[in-house]
C-alpha cells in the first residue's frame, strides 16, 4: 500500500475542494492500477487522457457532468467508468469516496 496523497484539484470550478488518493494495488508493469480516492465538496474539471476509470462509490455521492451538460447522479453501491478521452466535471455536494480501477489506455 501507498501512502496516501492528499491535494486539490489542478481544474477547480467552485469551492475547496480537497482530496486523498490511497494507491493500493499496481500490476500489468504499472499500466493496471486500483486503490481508494476520496473528495470533499466542491466543483472540479476533469479529463481523462491515456486510460480508463472504473469507479465504485463507496460513501456519499456526485454527479458527473458530461460536457453537453447531461447528468448522472451517483450514491452508494453504484458505479460508473469514465472512458478515455472524457472530459467533463465533478460536483460533490458534501463528501464522496470511491474505489477505482485505472487500466492505461
Amino acid at each position: 500500500m501507498v501512502n496516501p496523497v492528499i491535494g486539490k484539484p489542478s481544474r477547480p470550478i467552485s469551492g475547496n475542494t480537497e482530496y486523498q488518493t490511497m494507491n493500493m494495488f499496481e500490476g500489468l508493469g504499472g499500466k493496471l492500477s486500483s486503490g481508494t480516492w476520496q473528495s470533499t465538496a466542491g466543483q472540479f474539471r476533469s479529463n481523462i487522457v491515456g486510460y480508463v476509470e472504473f469507479c465504485f462509490i463507496v460513501e456519499g455521492s456526485c454527479r458527473v457532468v458530461d460536457p453537453d451538460g447531461t447528468v448522472h447522479a451517483f450514491g452508494v453501491g453504484e458505479h460508473f467508468i469514465l472512458p478515455e478521452g472524457w472530459t467533463g466535471h465533478w460536483e460533490v455536494d458534501k463528501f464522496v469516496k470511491k474505489v477505482y480501477v485505472i487500466a492505461e489506455a
